[in-house]
């Protein structure tokens, strides 16, 4: 005959009551949702990344692409605004306004005409004498056409020959 076991002193195994079991299997699937979860939103992360650095390099080529063109309509402005002052104040309109306003006794030797913001007019002028020479400075000062007029250096021993400069107002 076969003993039997005394159950007295030796403990029965007992199994865990259903409650345990689901919530240890509800606790295993929430951890595989969350690294599911985390693993899915690094992904997205990495491309996030990806998409902004993306952007950043086609910014920066646009900014570079726009500093070109900013450059070159800034050129084409000045050409236009060049274009402009020339047809409101052109060569031969000046050249007949300096005619009037300088006595017979001065010349211009050289015009240099110069279209920006302003007009402004570099002027080799020859007067026969000093007083020739102060009658033609006081005829550009007083004339209406001509502003800011600044004479060069001179010597006025004998024929007087000396730079002017002066802006071109327009014909009043």
């Amino acid at each position: 005959m076969r003993e039997q076991p005394d159950f007295s002193t030796a403990p029965r195994p007992r199994r865990a009551p259903a409650r345990e079991l689901a919530a240890v299997a509800l606790g295993l699937l929430a951890l595989g949702l969350a690294v599911g979860t985390a693993s899915a939103t690094r992904r997205q992360a990495g491309a996030a990344r990806e998409r902004v650095a993306a952007v950043r390099r086609e910014i920066d080529s646009l900014e570079v692409r726009l500093r070109a063109v900013d450059a070159r309509t800034t050129q084409g402005g000045e050409m236009l605004t060049r274009a402009a002052a020339a047809g409101e104040a052109p060569p031969e309109q000046i050249v007949a306004a300096l005619a009037r306003a300088l006595p017979d006794d001065t010349r211009v030797e050289r015009l240099t005409i110069g279209y920006g913001d302003a007009i402004s007019l570099e002027m080799q002028l020859i007067a026969r004498d000093a007083a020739a020479w102060d009658r033609a400075l006081d005829r550009l000062v007083r004339a209406g056409p001509f502003e800011e007029v600044i004479p060069g250096p001179e010597r006025r021993d004998g024929e007087v020959r000396t730079r002017v400069s002066a802006r071109w107002a327009g014909e009043r």
